[in-house]
């Protein structure tokens, strides 16, 4: 039997391990399925992130410079065998870059007019293929090496243009002299010139200046990574990739007109394979010895995968840009077969609108990861349109092992994967199917009978019992990529995964699937997370994952006035009755560590079927950005259990901000006396 968090359980208490070797992180001993992963594009936001992204084996973010490596090292320090990806760009930016070093469009009209300093308005013969008001970025270059920024163009100028920082003019520019835009594709930043037409840059390529700015240590130090992440890339083009032409070769012709797509894309593919072979150089300097990850987002398989120059691809939204769900499978077992390990990645999500039910929709949480299983690859599931929260699973806390076998269709359409302790069966077929037995019995792999996890999520599915049968899900769609499936993890051996239920301030942002948000009752403030992209001592350690200003980006609440009665119920949904360990987590209340008093003595009672099993009070002014242990209670299985705090009677500023319910077991006789604290124990950070 297996609880809390599983095969993941030992990353709360890393700080006791013993020194692990690098040969000790890469071990087959940690080589187990599900891969799990945490992928977030922005910052590094959120008083508890370090805390949400070491429940992964993968983690990716995009924050940069010093506060993203302390956020790195307080990861490892919880998790020492997480894989940290820097997050890239792949793409240069108007001011940081030389101008050689960007892919232009081939318009180039001239000014009709002089331009100068402090000119709102640039008059020029075209504006046709330069970035209009629809466009987010809006840049152009005059006299070959002084950007500006404008608001909208007409026919003939550009209008709104700004007037002052560094993209806006600063010299006169002459009658007829020339302008021209740069290309801008798919994901950030605008299209670098990596060709071999391109203009070397103080005597270099601009592929190999391109790599050799983002590892100067003022921009990434990857030294404190362990590979690069490219949030958007491109091995090849399509035609609707770039509007407005591209003029590589520098003659003011389209490309595209000129010399085709195939030939856009052989100029391409010799830059890329350069660049990415140097950076591979580049990583292995700055980590000998250590792992040097190359993953991509590509949004979709491309024509070469990239699977030579890299380790790894992401599908970015799961089926967003998939054609079929089988060849997904297909490219990501061409992949598995290439690399060992492979980094390929299934990140999935749920945008702003389903805010409601997002994270308990179960059965797609399990279509994606039974599809993951198929190809080796890692999953994760976010809510919100830009990636920014994570979400958890029974399922992640499972352990499967590596694969015996190879993806196999069955009779009715559905797709099994043995592993060394179970089989994940995915459906993918569009309609409703029953997997039976005997569909897993008649495949190459079988080691049964398997039996269903007894989780505590989903326990109706998830339910403990020997299987005999399931019938998944399946909706049919055109495109195929829209058809919504099911999917189901078997054990060989009967195993009981319940990850930890946590009960926070948002129905996202930290609080566990099946179970919702704390109820406040009485005079709260309700505090937004103030967590920015400073990881450091003047950061709030409240339990949130993101900062921001909606509806789940609150941090904390707070009752500020003992005379005003207010109380927190956090009820968590028990799915398998038993013995689970409550533990309250708070930071601290105000703007800056010790500009509120909060109490000593927050009352506190924990309530099951309407008696108090146990009460007592937190002193809320130390062991913050913790879990701190209320006690052990048997809790049955429903929303019947709950632990309420108030401020009656108390001494300051109260604090509801999260509880955490640990499943220990079902057994009376369980230990629950904490271990002694470790001696003579050293920790190193790499």
């Amino acid at each position: 039997m297996k609880h809390g968090n599983n095969k993941h359980n030992w990353r709360g208490i890393a700080l006791l391990l013993l020194v692990w070797t690098w040969a000790a992180w890469s071990g087959a001993a940690f080589d187990s399925y599900p891969k799990i992963m945490f992928q977030r594009p922005a910052g590094i936001s959120g008083g508890a992130i370090e805390h949400f992204m070491a429940r992964y084996d993968l983690a990716i973010h995009g924050g940069a410079g010093p506060h993203a490596y302390a956020l790195n090292d307080a990861i490892r320090a919880l998790n020492p065998h997480i894989v940290i990806l820097g997050t890239s760009r792949q793409g240069v930016w108007p001011g940081s870059f030389p101008p050689a070093c960007f892919v232009y469009r081939p318009q180039m009209p001239r000014l009709t007019r002089e331009a100068k300093p402090g000119d709102t308005e640039i008059f020029v013969t075209s504006t046709a293929g330069f970035p209009t008001r629809a466009d987010k970025y809006r840049f152009a270059m005059i006299g070959g090496d002084e950007w500006f920024i404008y608001n909208d163009v007409t026919d003939t100028s550009f209008v709104g243009v700004i007037t002052s920082g560094d993209l806006s003019l600063h010299r006169i520019h002459p009658l007829n002299d020339s302008l021209k835009t740069p290309v801008r594709f798919v994901g950030f930043g605008m299209l670098h010139n990596i060709t071999p037409f391109a203009p070397l840059v103080g005597g270099i390529p601009v592929w190999k200046h391109f790599i050799d700015k983002r590892f100067e240590i003022s921009k990434q130090d990857f030294s404190r990574f362990d590979g690069v992440f490219y949030d958007a890339f491109r091995f090849a083009f399509w035609r609707e990739d770039i509007s407005g032409g591209i003029d590589l070769d520098y003659n003011r012709v389209d490309d595209f007109a000129e010399h085709g797509l195939k030939w856009v894309n052989a100029q391409w593919a010799d830059g890329v394979d350069k660049m990415l072979k140097y950076e591979r150089e580049k990583l292995l300097q700055v980590n000998p010895g250590k792992p040097a990850v190359i993953a991509t987002n590509t949004g979709a398989a491309e024509e070469n995968y990239g699977i030579a120059l890299c380790d790894g691809m992401m599908w970015e939204g799961f089926m967003r840009f998939a054609s079929t769900w089988e060849e997904m499978v297909r490219v990501n077992r061409l992949w598995e077969e290439a690399h060992a390990p492979v980094y390929t990645m299934i990140e999935d999500y749920d945008p702003e609108h389903r805010r409601a039910y997002a994270k308990n929709k179960f059965a797609y949480m399990r279509y994606g990861l039974t599809t993951a299983l198929m190809g080796g690859g890692y999953y994760g599931r976010t809510f919100g349109d830009y990636y920014y929260i994570s979400l958890y699973y029974d399922e992640f806390d499972c352990d499967l092992g590596t694969p015996v076998s190879a993806p196999q269709k069955m009779s009715n359409g559905g797709w099994a994967r043995f592993f060394q302790r179970g089989v994940a069966v995915c459906n993918p077929t569009g309609n409703t199917i029953t997997v039976e037995d005997a569909h897993l019995r008649s495949l190459s792999g079988y080691a049964g009978p398997y039996h269903r996890l007894l989780g505590g999520q989903d326990p109706v599915f998830n339910n403990g019992e020997r299987f005999t049968n399931v019938t998944l899900q399946g909706t049919a769609a055109e495109p195929p990529k829209y058809i919504k499936g099911d999917g189901i993890i078997l054990v060989s051996s009967p195993d009981t995964v319940v990850s930890d239920i946590i009960v926070g301030n948002c129905y996202n942002n930290d609080t566990s699937p099946a179970s919702d948000a704390v109820v406040l009752q009485g005079a709260w403030t309700q505090i937004k997370d103030p967590s920015s992209e400073t990881y450091d001592a003047t950061r709030n350690p409240c339990y949130s994952q993101w900062s921001d200003d909606s509806e789940d980006g609150i941090g904390y609440a707070a009752a500020y006035n003992p005379a005003s009665p207010a109380t927190a119920t956090f009820t968590p949904f028990i799915g398998v009755a038993g013995y689970y360990e409550i533990s309250e987590w708070h930071g601290w209340v105000g703007g800056s560590a010790g500009s509120v008093q909060e109490a000593g003595n927050v009352p506190w009672e924990i309530v099951v079927s309407g008696q108090v099993k146990s009460s007592g009070t937190i002193n809320q002014r130390i062991d913050l950005g913790r879990w701190n242990r209320l006690g052990v209670v048997f809790l049955p299985a429903g929303r019947g259990a709950a632990v309420r705090i108030s401020n009656s009677g108390a001494d300051g500023a109260v604090i509801a901000d999260a509880m955490r319910f640990r499943f220990l077991g079902q057994s009376p006789d369980i230990d629950v006396t904490p271990p002694a604290p470790p001696r003579n124990v050293r920790v190193i950070n790499r």
